[in-house]
């Protein structure tokens, strides 16, 4: 009797409590909430005292900066850019309505700085948190040094760039609307319509019509290869194709580790750069590689020897997430243009497997007693992704093909219970007879849980999912969904059905 209450004890200790947390996550979320609404009738004040002193512009420009209605369940987040200028001073007409605006936004700022700190400092630490809210000080107190060190960036020429970007441009390089970051003397060739052919060793750069470059490029013999800030990319489709592709990677990778941050944990950068002050941004990335196919075809037949026939045929994207030494292994597409999914789907789904089985230390994730569900869905949550027209991206908005199909299949009882899912294992998720009903249940339970309830279950989710990645959800370890979000099995299925319950039949 003593032993077994020792041995409860010991897992008791060893676990948080699943309300540990909770309670100041769910007060800085509170706190942020409350920031926004005070600024934002802070703001409309000023717009309508503008608009009855005659100052038309200044109202237009001032509500400009109240934040948008929410129009769905979705996250936005705008990427950071590689290269901030200085800010040049407001024209004297100008002057007396934008001192307004930073009399009130400065100080919204300085408490959003101030809650990332908190919200990093705590037990456990809340960093999707602090990562958001140091986004909100900046964008009030764009010059702030220590949120801009946090960010990764470094001071630059009166402004502030990432040191993947001071690196291009010490080289002499500049970067183009659609070729991104490109030698100057580039610049006037791509004007003609001109790239680069295939490099001669000992011949100097010859110059040809794009097309032309483009199909001495369309084999696997002499691919584009691209280096972004975190990427290296191999591709025989288009340059500006390619590049675009890149961009899109890019920005993912931005959102990714805001929205994963604390799944990601320690590992991440933000977490190393609050905890050592003096530390800056890293100045050398080791990047994840991509492999872009132009057809499925070529795909097809090159993934044979990789993965296999069955995945090659199948497939829309791979990538391998066993452990290899440098702890880098190739994500793979081809360029699907008339296919079931968006290409982009399969990019942000890929992807986001490669990025947390790169970035978040070693993994055990077929060790648990079941719960494999975890790793596609959050595959298929980040199929999600959508580019807005503001240059902004949104993640877990009711959308997509594979989210609409999910939520047929729940109205139509095609799911199984929510405790009979959750313990599927590897094998049973992707048996021949249920693989794409519980894809469509894993994306539609990783959405609900990510996005519900303004966010409420995502700091517990992601929880889960570091132990799930570790191999640490076993029977009776108080590491189960139902233990992080600290209601029963039942209520949690009564709860992801009723989110879903206005768009089925709809």
């Amino acid at each position: 009797m003593t032993s077994t209450l020792l041995v409860a004890l010991s897992l008791a200790l060893q676990v948080p409590p699943p309300t540990s947390g909770d309670d100041v996550g769910k007060a800085l979320a509170e706190e942020s909430r409350s920031l926004m609404a005070k600024e934002a009738a802070a703001l409309g004040a000023l717009a309508d005292r503008l608009a009855k002193d005659g100052e038309a512009k200044g109202s237009d420009e001032v509500r400009k900066l109240l934040p948008k209605p929410a129009d769905g369940p979705g996250t936005r987040l705008t990427p950071l850019p590689d290269v901030v200028e200085p800010h040049p001073k407001p024209i004297a007409a100008e002057a007396a309505w934008r001192g307004g605006v930073e009399t009130i936004r400065k100080p919204v700022g300085e408490a959003f700085f101030d809650l990332a700190k908190r919200a990093a400092d705590a037990t456990p630490p809340h960093m999707g948190r602090a990562a958001t809210a140091l986004r909100e000080a900046i964008v009030r107190i764009p010059d702030d040094a220590e949120a801009r060190r946090l960010l990764g960036y470094v001071p630059h020429e009166g402004g502030w760039a990432k040191p993947f970007a001071v690196d291009q441009l010490k080289a002499g390089n500049v970067s183009h609307p659609t070729y991104g970051w490109i030698p100057e003397d580039w610049v006037p060739h791509l004007e003609l319509g001109e790239l680069p052919a295939p490099a001669v060793r000992g011949r100097p750069a010859t110059w040809l019509p794009a097309a032309e470059a483009d199909r001495l490029r369309s084999t696997w013999r002499n691919p584009w290869q691209i280096n972004t800030e975190h990427f290296e990319i191999r591709a025989d489709v288009p340059l500006a194709e390619a590049i675009a592709f890149g961009r899109r990677i890019e920005a993912f990778h931005d959102l990714f580790f805001v929205v994963m941050a604390d799944a990601i944990g320690d590992d991440l950068p933000l977490a190393r750069r609050f905890r050592s002050p003096t530390l800056q941004p890293d100045a050398k990335y080791r990047p994840h590689q991509v492999i872009y196919y132009a057809d499925r075809d070529e795909y097809r037949e090159r993934m044979r020897p990789v993965a296999g026939p069955q995945v090659g045929a199948e497939s829309l994207g791979y990538y391998d997430p066993r452990a290899v030494k440098g702890n880098r292994r190739p994500a793979y597409f081809f360029r699907d243009a008339d296919g079931q999914l968006p290409m982009e789907a399969t990019l942000y789904h890929e992807v986001s497997h490669q990025l947390l089985f790169e970035s978040a230390g070693p993994n055990a994730y077929l060790s648990n007693a079941g719960d494999y569900w975890v790793f596609e869905g959050l595959g298929t949550y980040f199929e999600t992704v959508t580019a807005m027209d503001d240059g902004s991206l949104e993640v877990g908005g009711l959308v997509g093909a594979r989210l609409a199909e999910a939520v047929k299949s729940l109205g139509a009882r095609k799911f199984l219970p929510l405790a009979d899912f959750l313990r599927q294992d590897q094998s049973a998720f992707n048996r021949d007879e249920r693989i794409y009903v519980n894809y469509q249940q894993a994306t539609a339970l990783a959405v609900f849980l990510m996005q519900a309830e303004g966010g409420a279950h995502r700091e517990p989710f992601l929880d889960y999912v570091r132990d799930a990645y570790r191999g640490r959800i076993k029977r009776g370890s108080g590491r189960s969904l139902e233990d992080r979000l600290g209601v029963p099995v039942d209520e949690i299925e009564r709860k992801f059905k009723a989110f879903y319950a206005p768009y089925i039949g709809g």
